[in-house]
């Protein structure tokens, strides 16, 4: 996809550490083990992203996806593992528990609950929390969207209708100067919005979509509204 290319050339200027600290593109054969393992198909744009790069080293402390890091095909399958194996262990209690208090945004585009071995992370932030292709949605929702969700996200939020709108969201961020540098104490660099102000990405993505009560309403964002996808649908 031409916005990859975007990015890395976006990177190479202004993240060159994250550029040296991207595994080479996923061959077939693991591309091909990987979908045999998740056992559902996965959209086109999900398999572009990992034949650009398979993920990170992890030998930076700062992330790809505004700071967080890009998951290589190994550990989004060890993800999916896990939170498979909570779904499928749990008793039907345990999973209401799990469940309550589990909202989507807008209504009935996510589904709400606390996991799904369906939403296939693709960034993580080293707290238990990701971004994620969503191949469950609820209702109104569109397979392979883009969706928050891990320990600390009750608030599961469609952030966008695929991986690759996403990507051109961000695009438009980055080109627009919505970014915050910060040489930390530890001599690494983070990276995250400057509109809004917060400490970790899924702070801010709420934030946006905290100033986009309904899909009527676009967040002030610097680049083409995020939320322009759900104007068109209504």
């Amino acid at each position: 996809m031409r916005r990859l290319d975007d990015l890395e050339s976006w990177l190479i200027n202004q993240l060159p550490e994250v550029v040296e600290d991207l595994n080479p593109g996923a061959t077939q054969n693991e591309l091909d083990a990987f979908i045999q393992h998740i056992g559902v198909a996965v959209p086109d744009d999900f398999l572009a992203l990992y034949r650009w790069h398979n993920g990170q080293r992890m030998e930076q402390n700062t992330g790809l996806w505004y700071g967080m890091s890009f998951l290589p095909l190994a550990s989004v399958m060890q993800e999916v593992d896990g939170w498979r194996e909570i779904v499928n262990t749990s008793s039907d209690d345990d999973l209401t528990s799990l469940n309550y208090g589990m909202s989507s945004t807008p209504p009935h585009y996510v589904k709400p609950v606390y996991a799904n071995p369906l939403w296939i992370p693709f960034a993580y932030d080293w707290g238990g929390n990701y971004l994620a292709v969503d191949l469950d949605p609820d209702v109104q929702g569109t397979r392979g969207q883009v969706i928050n969700c891990g320990r600390d996200e009750e608030r599961k939020i469609a952030i966008a209708p695929s991986l690759n709108a996403f990507l051109q969201w961000m695009m438009g961020e980055l080109n627009a100067g919505n970014v915050n540098i910060r040489l930390e104490d530890d001599g690494g660099r983070s990276f995250n919005t400057l509109r809004p102000e917060k400490y970790h990405f899924l702070d801010a993505l709420a934030a946006i979509f905290d100033d986009a009560p309904s899909p009527a309403s676009p967040p002030a964002t610097s680049g083409k509204s995020i939320w322009s996808w759900f104007k068109k649908r209504k």
